[in-house]
């Protein structure tokens, strides 16, 4: 049996809204991958995903799960590539498109993918797109990295990593801004859970968790999909109604002790990869910046001087100077994810909360996302939980906290302090 192709394409510049893309699933293969004509082609990606679950909401059609009819937004982000995955591989296809497929999987479904993938690769061909070389599959050997619409490198993955040039030690050259305002925060721990345990109906999420966070403690908070994490995270941002009652201290105030949810998330700088979907107006980067001293979705006040300069002072150090006046939604990812980093930290509030902000970046994007972080670590007193699946290459936390799941809920386990 003819061993079969498998190709992989650097998406770090490239449109899975390509021609290129768009013509391999017509059946129409182009050079390099002329092998894929007249073949039948599916696309396993979350924009795949997405029409499935507006399918479902919109319509009441269970596509991905018409055996049981539980949604598949019930489903963790794991549980549900596996559905997408098994419904595309029902309809015979010659060949799958693999859009980042390892993004926002703990390594337990990782693993569990890549066995499953490996498996089929026997009898299917991949074309995985990427972008972080690590999680090319192991039995591609191939690979096609685009400028635009032009194919700029054919050739095998040993060839691709020793032309590519990944600085992992990117340095930011300026110092971190000061803040204008100090908060007044005097006590320790900033944030402390103890022994605190929760529930919903009959399911223990949470196992009697205790967790001490100091001014100016560097944590990054790890734990497989479902562990618990954003229930934690709600706690400390206010979100989630189960903190009160709970013997948790918010900012040296015990929760539920007479502070509002407003002044909770004035201490706080959140950042997901969601949230750009929440600055789509008319913003350019410098009011974006600004913004951040109010709070706000937008810039509705006229800035002081002092503001102005200190948002322009974090302009400079991210390397943005030349596109203060561009459009945040015209900005790349990863300099997307930087605004939104200087945005939260004009302020230098308490808590910085990072909550997996290199999802979808190139390792040269990691790099650079890394560094910004450690040097906030480095030159300020805000505290930062940076969430992430796994341990970040470049990241230098002092400190990870790790929710274990059990029979029980999740118990918590710290499993590096450096203090």
């Amino acid at each position: 049996m003819e061993q079969q192709k498998h190709w992989a394409i650097d998406g770090s510049n490239f449109s899975m809204e390509s021609n290129f893309i768009k013509q391999m699933l017509k059946g129409e293969g182009k050079a390099p991958l002329t092998f894929l004509k007249n073949k039948k082609g599916l696309l396993f990606s979350k924009s795949t995903l997405t029409n499935f679950i507006k399918e479902e909401v919109q319509h009441n059609i269970f596509t991905l799960t018409n055996k049981n009819e539980r949604s598949i937004t019930t489903y963790s982000s794991g549980e549900q590539k596996k559905a997408l995955l098994s419904y595309l591989l029902s309809k015979n296809p010659d060949f799958l498109i693999l859009d980042n497929p390892f993004d926002l999987l703990d390594q337990a479904f990782q693993k569990e993918l890549l066995l499953k993938l490996k498996e089929l690769s026997k009898h299917i061909t991949f074309i995985q797109i990427f972008k972080r070389v690590d999680t090319v599959l192991p039995f591609i050997n191939n690979v096609l990295q685009f400028k635009e619409e032009s194919i700029v490198f054919t050739g095998t993955l040993n060839a691709y990593k020793a032309q590519i040039k990944v600085e992992q030690n990117f340095k930011l050259n300026k110092t971190i801004p000061p803040a204008i305002n100090i908060f007044k925060i005097t006590k320790n721990p900033l944030i402390e859970f103890k022994n605190v345990s929760v529930n919903y109906a009959s399911k223990t999420i949470l196992n009697n968790i205790y967790w001490q966070i100091n001014k100016g403690d560097f944590w990054q908070l790890m734990g497989p999909n479902g562990s618990g994490k954003t229930t934690l995270l709600t706690m400390v941002t206010g979100d989630n109604p189960k903190a009160y009652g709970k013997n948790l201290i918010l900012f040296g105030q015990k929760k539920g002790s007479g502070e509002s949810v407003w002044e909770v998330k004035q201490k706080i700088g959140y950042i997901t990869p969601a949230m750009t979907s929440l600055f789509n107006g008319r913003y350019t980067v410098e009011q974006m910046i600004i913004s951040g001293f109010y709070d706000s979705i937008g810039l509705y006040k006229q800035p002081t001087i002092a503001k102005k300069k200190i948002a322009n002072e974090w302009i400079e150090l991210i390397g943005l100077t030349a596109h203060k006046t561009s459009w945040f939604s015209a900005l790349s990812e990863e300099q997307k994810c930087m605004v939104l980093i200087a945005r939260s930290m004009v302020k230098h509030p308490p808590l910085l909360i990072l909550d997996e902000p290199t999802q979808g970046l190139s390792d040269a994007n990691v790099s650079i996302i890394t560094s910004l972080v450690n040097k906030i670590a480095q030159e300020s007193e805000t505290s930062i939980i940076y969430v992430s699946h796994q341990q970040e290459k470049g990241l230098i936390p002092k400190n990870i906290y790790k929710l274990v799941p059990t029979e029980n809920g999740s118990i918590g386990e710290i499993i590096l302090n450096n203090k």
